[in-house]
């Protein structure tokens, strides 16, 4: 059961309802594959048909492979399906290159049309996987924190976030049941957070991060946006081919949850925090043990250190960018790859130090705590010429914890608000089914419209 703090009316006109094949999730769809009530290209076409209804709104996606989807969908109905993924319908961020379609980065007026030769390792893995293909999701600005086409299925006023903004909107209008995304600061969790789906970041290259736009080596990361926990602990297990991904592990209690109010809680709005405190009470009222955190000053400090990070490689990634496209760039990019430019080399190591030293910290910090839970934006999505902020998000790039948003309740403009929680690193399986028992307890408002 969802959380409702408010009664205050949506300030757009409420979203029509998805078709029953549309409004899957990816577990569901793959139920009733196996028990034969579904076929591959149903599926398929139920999906490329909300795409059509909505994505004129949307704007979740620059490109649709309408045929080639329905050609494989229809193609694994006939041989039958060999393995979990085969025939469900998947969409994929348009950073992450595509052999059979274009990749044009978030940036159309500079790569218009950039077709790559061979496919990124993870879309491989997908279509080896059997993965149906529905097309290329819409990225941000420049594909980082401006805000870009993509709007908020709830309200179109309302931004989607970034820059994995299309993957965010696309599964939480029912459009596909899942979508690759990255994440280099929040570009995972905050769309899944704005826009009311699950979105799970791994511990870094727990998934291969090659042939897709570079952002910053010690940040960027790959992992999925969905409607479930159960639907990322799929898709885990078989991308990792790692069985202790168990999407069907016994629903715990017997766990501790570390609470931390970090030193952005105070700029939290009452929404966000009035659902935080209701999921604890709901945790403790199920037998979770909660344990108060006062973790050191360092920890305040990191957000500032991953963005010194990720503001020096970025002017240097994007420095060939802007020598021959600096017409074509936002003068807020401008600003940012000038920031960059300003920081040293003793900057970036004095940054990737503190990082170190947090990370050494972290399990003494949380002895005896299974899993970290705390808000994962400040806010509801806020319109659409911002992308909102990623503080509570960011911390956990640069230690490399496996994090998840969960929706978790609505806000007083009927738009969605999450919990994240945080693992330990490289315990993703055991993280993944602790957030599993959590969303049992908490509840999950991704079908919900």
């Amino acid at each position: 059961m969802s959380t409702v703090l408010s009664s205050t009316p949506l300030l757009s006109p409420r979203r029509p309802a998805p078709s029953r094949l549309a409004a899957l999730s990816a577990a569901e769809g793959i139920r009733a594959l196996d028990t034969g009530n579904l076929t591959c290209e149903a599926w398929v076409q139920a999906c490329l048909e909300r795409i059509a209804e909505r994505n004129g709104d949307v704007k979740a996606w620059v490109h649709v492979a309408a045929d080639s989807a329905l050609a494989h969908a229809r193609a694994v109905d006939k041989q039958g399906r060999r393995g979990i993924f085969d025939g469900v319908p998947l969409g994929v961020k348009d950073t992450i290159d595509t052999a059979d379609m274009p990749t044009e980065l978030g940036e159309p007026e500079i790569f218009n049309g950039r077709q790559p030769t061979i496919d990124a390792p993870v879309v491989t893995m997908a279509r080896r996987l059997g993965f149906s293909i529905l097309g290329k999701n819409t990225v941000s600005r420049h594909a980082i924190m401006l805000p870009g086409p993509c709007r908020n299925p709830h309200d179109i006023t309302r931004t989607p976030a970034a820059s994995s903004a299309g993957s965010g909107a696309a599964v939480a209008d029912f459009m596909t049941p899942i979508s690759i995304g990255t994440q280099t600061a929040g570009s995972i969790l905050r769309p899944a957070t704005f826009n009311g789906a699950v979105g799970f970041k791994p511990t870094l290259d727990a998934i291969p991060y090659f042939g897709i736009r570079t952002y910053s080596r010690p940040l960027d990361v790959v992992g999925p946006l969905a409607r479930s926990v159960e639907d990322v602990t799929l898709f885990m297990r078989v991308f990792m081919s790692d069985p202790r991904y168990d999407s069907q592990a016994a629903h715990r209690t017997d766990f501790t949850a570390g609470v931390w109010r970090s030193a952005h809680w105070k700029d939290a709005e009452p929404c966000v925090q009035h659902a935080f405190e209701a999921n604890l009470q709901s945790l403790s009222r199920a037998g979770v043990k909660l344990r108060e955190l006062r973790l050191p000053g360092m920890f305040d400090e990191i957000g500032e250190a991953q963005d010194v990070i990720m503001a020096y490689d970025l002017a240097r990634e994007y420095a060939e960018l802007r020598r021959y496209h600096a017409d074509k760039c936002d003068p807020e990019l401008i600003a940012y790859l000038d920031l960059g430019a300003t920081y040293t080399d003793k900057d970036y190591a004095r940054a990737l130090d503190l990082a170190d030293a947090c990370r050494r910290a972290f399990p003494d910090e949380l002895r005896g705590v299974d899993v970290l839970a705390m808000p994962a934006c400040l806010g509801e999505a806020p319109p659409a010429s911002s992308t909102g902020s990623s503080a509570f998000i960011r911390i956990w790039s640069l230690l490399h914890n496996p994090s998840i948003s969960l929706p978790v309740a609505r806000g007083p403009n009927g738009l969605p608000v999450g919990l994240q929680l945080v693992g330990f690193v490289k315990e993703d399986p055991r993280f993944l089914s602790l957030a599993c028992s959590v969303e049992r307890i908490v509840g999950n408002v991704s079908g919900e419209r």
